[in-house]
């Protein structure tokens, strides 16, 4: 049974009497109110802050990862409208991955960065990590390509379809292409497109023809015929590995990069152990934030005993914040 103390005399009496038994005062007037505890007073006020606090991060973007002009470890800056989006700015995973991931998965980051100067803008700056970006990756597959130590390959030795003896005027598919060969080592490029036309127009299902001329249109940097010659080599003969593993590295180098990972993909399902091409893929996978199946790439690679240029590592352990 609940009791009180009576305000008069301070002794204890039973809350259902109406007067003091000891004092004869008025109970009734004078029952306690019973306290609220801490977070019933005061929770409504939290709510209120929690929901002024909430709304007040749509006009803001908190910016960590940098210092700012107050020289402050961190920096907060008006958003061009309310919203929520990318309201948390981790500069340092920003500028950790390639830009040309960070633009497309923090388009509103990157901006505001340019915007407050900590990232430089503008179309050079873009080129110029673009740049960075692919020397970087060649670089990374050279190293790796040394560590198998396999003798180096001159474009000119990977045309297919020489004979031994090269017909000056027989006009077979195969005279066309011996032809267009010769032209090719020997540097006569021209001449060289127009023998393997004249391959493919005598018979069109040659493959070695479209293929021996897309390595030429590359080697003059004409990417995008080298791309249609080598597609065209593949609906003749699909299972033309090469052919695959030379489109990908174009889509590489025009930033493609989900065709390059088709094609590579497409390799590595008919050549398990193909790990020059499995490295390419771990390489634009990492350049697409893509990073557990970069990391996928990298196991398999290690699997077979091979190693993994440490450079790369480190940057795709930074980004995808793993320890190993």
């Amino acid at each position: 049974m609940a009791t009180i103390k009576c305000r008069e005399c301070r002794k204890k009496i039973s809350g259902k009497e109406e007067k003091c038994p000891h004092c004869g005062a008025s109970v009734q007037t004078q029952k306690a109110v019973k306290q609220k505890k801490w977070h019933e007073r005061t929770s409504v006020t939290l709510c209120v802050a929690a929901v002024l606090i909430i709304i007040g991060l749509g006009f803001i973007h908190i910016i960590t990862g940098v210092t700012s002009h107050y020289r402050l470890p961190f920096d907060i800056t008006l958003k061009e409208s309310f919203g929520y989006r990318e309201t948390f700015i981790n500069a340092g995973k920003i500028t950790s991955m390639p830009y040309t991931t960070a633009k497309l998965k923090y388009p509103i980051s990157c901006k505001i960065l340019q915007k407050l100067e900590y990232i430089e803008t503008g179309n050079v700056f873009e080129t110029k990590m673009l740049e960075l970006l692919r020397g970087t990756m060649e670089i990374w597959q050279t190293e790796f390509e040394e560590t198998l130590n396999k003798p180096q390959q001159r474009w000119q030795d990977q045309l297919r379809g020489k004979s031994e003896t090269i017909e000056k005027t027989t006009s077979t598919a195969e005279a066309y292409n011996n032809r267009g060969i010769d032209a090719a080592v020997k540097g006569q490029y021209e001449t060289a497109i127009s023998e393997f036309a004249r391959a493919f127009r005598k018979n069109s299902a040659y493959a070695d023809a479209y293929y021996n001329r897309g390595l030429v249109y590359v080697a003059i940097g004409q990417l995008g015929p080298a791309i249609s010659d080598f597609t065209k080599t593949l609906e003749i003969n699909p299972d033309f590995i090469d052919a695959y593993v030379k489109r990908g590295n174009i889509h590489v180098t025009m930033c493609q990069y989900d065709q390059a990972i088709s094609d590579f993909t497409k390799v590595l399902e008919t050549d398990p152990k193909c790990t020059e091409v499995c490295f390419k893929r771990a390489l634009v996978r990492f350049t697409k934030g893509q990073y557990e199946k970069a990391w996928e790439d990298v196991h398999k690679i290690q699997s077979m005993g091979l190693s993994v240029p440490s450079g790369f590592l480190t940057n795709l352990r930074r980004v995808s914040k793993r320890e190993k």
